[in-house]
């Protein structure tokens, strides 16, 4: 005899398990990343770029003041697929009534890295990586 709780119970099994299948099937990558100055410290403020060499698709993320982000998709989708990607690190510091010993914001990110043409950041992911991105950025010397 069977219940009328049977068949949707089996069918909800059957989903659960093709949602599993399909899940395992796609690897997204790494889902977080550190940005740090050469001397160790973290970069405080600011947003990071990756744009795809191949395909030109293009993650995104804000940097927290621990340096570290999470790289996301137009869509929403954290993690980067395996692939060679360019680089960018934009900070914008509204500094301009403070004296440069002033600023909080910690080092300051050279304008170099804000454009594909100079920031010389490559990132390349392999298949199953999952360890997370490090970027190191040397600070333009203090004159």
């Amino acid at each position: 005899m069977r219940n009328a709780f049977s068949k949707p119970i089996s069918c909800a099994t059957c989903i659960l398990f093709l949602m599993a299948l399909t899940g395992c099937a796609y690897s997204i990558g790494p889902t977080k990343g550190i940005v740090r100055f050469q001397d160790g410290s973290c970069l405080t403020s600011g947003s990071i770029e990756f744009r795809n060499i191949t395909d030109g698709t293009c993650f995104a993320s804000r940097v927290n003041n621990r340096g570290v982000f999470h790289p996301t998709n137009i869509n929403g989708k954290i993690g980067l697929p395996v692939g060679t990607y360019e680089v960018v690190i934009v900070q914008i510091v509204l500094t301009e009534d403070l004296a440069k010993r002033d600023h909080s914001h910690g080092h300051t990110v050279p304008r170099r890295y804000a454009d594909y043409s100079t920031s010389g950041l490559q990132v390349t992911v392999i298949d199953n990586q999952t360890k997370p991105i490090e970027i190191a950025i040397w600070a333009d010397l203090e004159n």
